[in-house]
């Protein structure tokens, strides 16, 4: 499964990487607070999709997580710097399912990969994935929240690994020059969260047929414009 990643598992991934790992108890402490803070960040995902952020408290995330209700004030301090650690953990899982697959000699190839891989990703949503929609869509109804800047910085990031592909097959003249890359970049993400948005919330949309449409589209866009550049 591309984003069925324990987020447990990345918090001692972390805690196990730094340059001098304690030993014996200490050891075992950082261990214990790892995984603590890896269940309180999964049970704040959980809420967050179920709830919105509006609604999340360090209480009950802490209950959420099978913990007291002080564990989660203990840990990060405040709902801010809480829901900050979600936004990177939910940005560094949605990185690894898009883009940690190496680079494809086509670019065009290599878009409509990503494209697929979205589908999956939002047909087999899973709460971190389902948390970082709610937390996109909060930070457009709430430009004053803590975490509206780092969704802004995970969308642009998306947005230009979309443009740097069509961008490389323009230049490479498999796509017409009259293809603007990052007006096309913005078009293809905003129908992928647009289809995502409207899945979340209407079990009724067919996402087998949004994917065909979405890459007809796309092939549309770049063979009939490179027929016209050829005319």
């Amino acid at each position: 499964m591309l984003v069925n990643k324990l987020v447990v598992a990345e918090r001692f991934l972390v805690a196990n990487t730094k340059s001098s790992p304690p030993s014996g108890a200490a050891r075992t402490q950082e261990v214990r607070r790892a995984e603590a803070e890896g269940r309180l960040v999964a049970a704040a995902a959980d809420l967050v999709g179920e709830v919105g952020p509006a609604k999340v408290t360090l209480a009950n995330v802490g209950e959420r997580a099978g913990y007291s209700r002080g564990l989660a004030t203990h840990h990060f301090g405040s709902k801010g710097a809480l829901m900050q650690r979600l936004v990177e953990t939910v940005t560094h899982q949605f990185r690894s399912a898009m883009f940690d697959r190496g680079e494809s000699a086509d670019p065009i190839t290599e878009l409509r990969t990503l494209i697929g891989i979205y589908f999956e990703v939002i047909t087999d949503l899973q709460p971190v994935n389902r948390a970082r929609l709610v937390l996109w869509a909060d930070a457009v109804a709430n430009p004053a929240e803590d975490t509206r800047a780092r969704m802004v910085a995970t969308d642009r990031e998306f947005r230009e690994e979309v443009e740097k592909r069509i961008a490389v097959a323009v230049s490479a003249g498999l796509a017409s020059k009259t293809i603007h890359p990052q007006g096309l970049a913005t078009v293809i993400v905003a129908v992928l969260r647009g289809v995502a948005l409207q899945s979340l919330i209407d079990d009724d949309v067919d996402l087998v047929a949004a994917r065909r449409e979405v890459e007809a589209l796309l092939t549309h866009r770049f063979t009939t414009e490179q027929e016209e550049d050829r005319s």
